[in-house]
């Protein structure tokens, strides 16, 4: 401790001021280069700590500290020089510059650690290079985004994105298409739910499908049916299940298309062949028994009017076999019928006009059977055709309801009896949509596929032959149109859609 003391006693030391003899300009350049260096030293550690503090992701924080605290203690020893000019206190002089070294040191050797660092750091050259190469692919990328965007609004399928958000799915953005489809607005589909948009079973079936698809994360690929305003509807729709980075919502990208017109007419073509293998063996069946019941028409009533009148026995057997045999020449007219699809010499008549007339036959036929029968057509309505066989196919379709309404009365006695036919606007411009809506319980799922069918028939055996129904559809698919049926209610709706007579003659010929 003594030595210690030693260090810091100046009573037997002089200033620097002496060696200098005191001259003035001599005193003040060291003053004046002291001052000036050490105040110059001192800045520098404030750049440095403003530049360790804002920008801490440069180079190692503490390295800048230290290398701060080097400038700062070399700062101190000047001014420790000009301290000494007129006060001899060497001692504390030397211990800064003794810290000054020990920081100096460490500092080297830091430096000399963070060199291969220092030198790794990317020039001004690579940097812009880097810069130049990121600007290119950010360019690249928007071009992308807008091509996709593009694709995206102008595409003719139904696209849209739904997000996965608190459990459930929520539609992100659509495009123009799906809209059109839906009827709707973008605002008003953005934001809700597809439970919001669909019916309650399609709606069920989607959402199951989005969470298998992100479960899963592959693709999936579906087609659905989907009894709709204008009968049975087909869907197909495709999801993509889309990359997202961690701590964001899943998203899936959907495709939805129409295919019901592809539906009907491919059901259409194998519908056409088949009737028309029908039609031929129908034919060709009638043909062949049209003359062994004409002859036996013609000997049974030969045989009637030649017998006794006193033979009761005989004569009544004779009326039972002329009375089954005009039913059967009945029935091998209807399978003749059944080939002939086409209206024949087509030409304008009012739809609405024939199918109050038909109601009309059918209201007197029924009356007794207390069932029925109203008509909702406001307007005349063009069509294309003969009035005779559309009435033909209307009373088919009534005959059709009215024996599933008295069907189902059998069975409930309570239940309610009415048929409502129905000329209103098509789903498309240009069409007229006739409907034939009953009460009678609604088509089984057994018969359900093939109802249209010939020969196929839900009433007991003797009651019918199965042909009403295929005549009838014969009969408006040659008037442009396609019958079909879905369950609605209380029973069941047959519905065609046929074009209005302006639009079929400024159609192709």
């Amino acid at each position: 401790m003594p030595y210690l003391a030693s260090l810091f006693d100046t009573e037997a030391l002089a200033p620097h001021g002496m060696c200098l003899l005191w001259r003035p300009e001599l005193i003040w350049l060291h003053v004046v280069s002291d001052a000036l260096t050490g105040l110059a030293y001192w800045s520098i550690p404030i750049v440095l700590l403003i530049l360790a503090v804002r920008r801490r992701d440069l180079v190692i924080p503490w390295a800048i500290e230290l290398f701060a605290l080097f400038i700062l203690a070399c700062g101190a020893t000047h001014f420790l020089s000009i301290w000494t000019l007129w006060r001899p206190d060497y001692g504390a002089e030397g211990a800064v510059k003794a810290i000054t070294a020990l920081i100096s040191v460490a500092t080297a050797v830091l430096l000399w650690l963070l060199l291969p660092r220092l030198l790794a750091l990317p020039s001004s050259q690579e940097l812009a290079a880097a810069n130049a190469a990121l600007s290119r692919e950010i360019a690249e990328r928007r071009d992308a985004e807008a091509r996709l965007a593009g694709f995206f609004e102008h595409l003719a399928d139904a696209l849209f994105v739904v997000r996965a958000e608190a459990g459930r799915f929520v539609f992100e953005t659509v495009n123009p298409s799906f809209c059109r489809l839906f009827g709707t607005e973008r605002a008003a589909v953005e934001g809700t739910d597809p439970q919001a948009l669909l019916e309650d079973a399609p709606a069920r079936e989607l959402l199951a499908a989005f969470a298998a698809s992100l479960a899963s994360g592959t693709a999936r690929n579906w087609e659905s049916a989907v009894a709709g305003p204008h009968g049975l509807q087909h869907w197909h729709t495709i999801l993509v299940p889309l990359p997202s980075l961690p701590g964001e919502p899943q998203r899936l990208l959907g495709s939805l298309r129409d295919v019901t017109e592809l539906r009907r007419l491919q059901t259409d073509l194998v519908e056409t062949a088949r009737r028309a293998t029908i039609g031929a063996m129908c034919a060709g069946v009638a043909h062949e028994m049209s003359q062994p019941v004409n002859i036996i028409s013609l000997w049974a009533d030969r045989a009637g009017r030649l017998m006794e009148p006193v033979a009761a026995g005989p004569r009544r057997a004779i009326e039972v076999i002329l009375g089954q045999t005009r039913r059967l020449g009945a029935l091998l007219e209807r399978m003749r019928e059944l080939a002939r699809d086409a209206p024949g010499e087509a030409e304008p008549f009012d739809a609405a006009a024939a199918a109050a007339a038909a109601v009309e036959v059918a209201r007197r036929s029924w009356a007794l059977d207390g069932i029925e029968v109203e008509l909702d057509a406001q307007a005349p309505a063009a069509v294309l055709g003969r009035a005779a066989q559309f009435e033909q196919a209307l009373l088919n379709l009534l005959e059709n309801a009215r024996d599933a309404v008295l069907r189902r009365r059998r069975q409930d006695p309570g239940a309610p009896a009415q048929i409502l036919v129905s000329l209103r606007a098509g789903p498309w411009p240009g069409q007229i949509t006739l409907a034939v809506q009953d009460t009678g319980g609604g088509v089984s799922a057994s018969l359900g596929a093939r109802i249209l069918e010939p020969f196929v028939t839900s009433k007991d055996p003797g009651e019918g032959t199965g042909l009403g129904l295929p005549i009838a559809a014969g009969i408006l698919r040659g008037m442009g149109g396609r019958l079909g049926w879905l369950n609605r209610g209380a029973g069941a709706v047959f519905e065609v859609a046929l074009p209005l007579a302006a639009e079929r003659a400024d159609g192709p010929a």
